[in-house]
């Protein structure tokens, strides 16, 4: 009869299959979601989480439970905690899908009535460490680029990488065909070899680690992320799944590398209103209808360009004289957060303390337009702040200074009357969930001209 030993294991790499009741001290470097099922007599649940204790040493270790005690677990654990988990059991690894890779062939089980998790009191400092060293070697990891350039050839395809997050988007509610609402999380990743990738997150749990993510800033090593071909977006998107692992605080020179290149990549679109890369309207000649521009953008005759410009001859619809929203804003020249004098952001003040007073702010108009002409609309289309200027014949500063009727009487100026409008058209892609349209010259049309241009289709 094979003997049982109760022990602390002072290490995971001592593990052997015959122990039980093990104690051992790691930190938390995975904590899945939660997951719930009825019972005999009362809702249980179970809750996995990846533990490591030394550089090499992984091992997961999951835990049963009901409902109140699996929920407690998660509210009171979490990613870079140092844990003492005392009485576990021991069982061999199944190699499963739903699991992060270990070091270890077996896994740590705890229950209501065998085992605990608790945190570790005293410093740590030796387990905290584990947080900044990579569990794989540098050149092990793959590129975006190798990743991209397979293509449609991806489909659930788990990849190591390093990369520095470009861009965090909000936490969206979304409702499934089936009627639940779930989280959905999103951020774009960059390294060195391609400018930007979509990394989801499913559900609420890594909402709070994201938050603390700084665009070119954070750098993120990411395990056995899932990689899949998108038909929406027509590029190749990255998911966190169950068995991911990601550590955002690894020390090194090829983190400080990334680091610098990101420190001179420009941000995103973050100033719709005032874009300095748009081409100029004395180039766009090419005349297109509504449905041409959204078969282009969105339908059949999608090609391969991020953007294209166009001539359309459409009635405009705007406002100058509503009082539900801005329609000249004054933004902070270096975050771009709109203000009433000075910006509030330490980083800020320090930068805007050193220019002249007449740069500290940037006052533009953000004017939103809807087209329409006889093949369909097009809502919310950005009035580049120079077009609205020239269309306006003021500056932002001298539109402030009118009552409401006057503005009222600019507005039917232009409002319902057939323009020469010339768009900027970007796809939608990773880094815009929508089609996105910038006007850079709006002027009302002579009747020769929409009669000598206008298309039928």
């Amino acid at each position: 009869m094979t003997s049982v030993v109760r022990c602390w294991i002072k290490n995971l790499e001592h593990m052997r299959e015959d122990t039980q009741n093990v104690s051992i001290i790691a930190v938390i470097i995975v904590k899945s979601q939660p997951r719930f099922f009825d019972g005999d007599e009362q809702q249980r649940g179970v809750l996995n989480m990846t533990l490591r204790d030394s550089v090499k040493d992984t091992i997961n270790c999951t835990i049963w439970g009901t409902r109140e005690s699996i929920m407690s677990t998660n509210e009171n654990f979490r990613c870079g905690q140092v844990v003492n988990v005392v009485g576990a059991r021991i069982s061999q690894e199944d190699a499963s899908v739903y699991r992060p890779k270990t070091s270890s062939s077996y896994v740590m089980i705890l229950s209501d009535a065998r085992g605990k998790i608790m945190q570790y009191i005293g410093t740590g400092e030796n387990f905290s460490r584990l947080l900044h060293i990579p569990l794989k070697p540098q050149g092990l990891m793959l590129s975006l680029m190798d990743v991209n350039s397979r293509g449609e050839l991806v489909s659930a395809e788990f990849v190591d990488l390093m990369v520095i997050v470009r861009m965090i988007r909000p936490l969206r509610e979304i409702k499934t065909r089936m009627g639940k609402i779930t989280h959905c999380r999103e951020i774009i990743v960059m390294d060195r070899t391609f400018p930007g990738m979509l990394l989801t997150f499913w559900g609420k749990d890594d909402n709070e680690r994201i938050d603390q993510w700084k665009p070119l800033e954070t750098c993120l090593h990411l395990y056995d992320v899932k990689s899949d071909y998108s038909t929406y977006y027509r590029s190749v998107i990255l998911t966190y799944c169950s068995r991911t692992v990601i550590l955002d605080a690894v020390r090194g020179p090829e983190v400080d590398d990334l680091r610098e290149f990101a420190a001179n990549v420009p941000p995103i679109e973050r100033f719709s209103f005032e874009c300095n890369d748009l081409p100029c309207p004395d180039e766009i000649r090419n005349v297109m209808t509504i449905q041409q521009i959204q078969d282009r953008a969105e339908g059949y005759l999608m090609g391969n360009e991020e953007q294209f410009t166009a001539v359309i001859y459409a009635t405009v619809v705007f406002d100058l004289d509503a009082s539900n929203r801005r329609i000249v804003t004054e933004r902070c020249p270096v975050c771009k957060q709109i203000v009433e004098g000075g910006c509030p952001e330490a980083n800020c003040a320090s930068v805007q303390f050193q220019m002249e007073a007449t740069q500290r702010n940037l006052v533009a108009f953000e004017i939103f337009m809807s087209l329409t002409d006889h093949t369909g609309s097009l809502p919310y289309c950005r009035l580049m702040s120079s077009a609205a200027e020239k269309l306006l014949e003021m500056s932002p500063e001298d539109f402030l200074k009118l009552p409401p009727e006057q503005r009222t009487q600019l507005k039917w100026q232009t409002i319902l009357e057939r323009c020469t409008v010339k768009v900027v058209v970007r796809k939608k892609s990773i880094y815009r969930p929508r089609m996105w349209i910038g006007i850079v010259e709006c002027s009302v049309a002579a009747p020769e001209d929409v009669i000598r241009s206008i298309k039928v289709y």
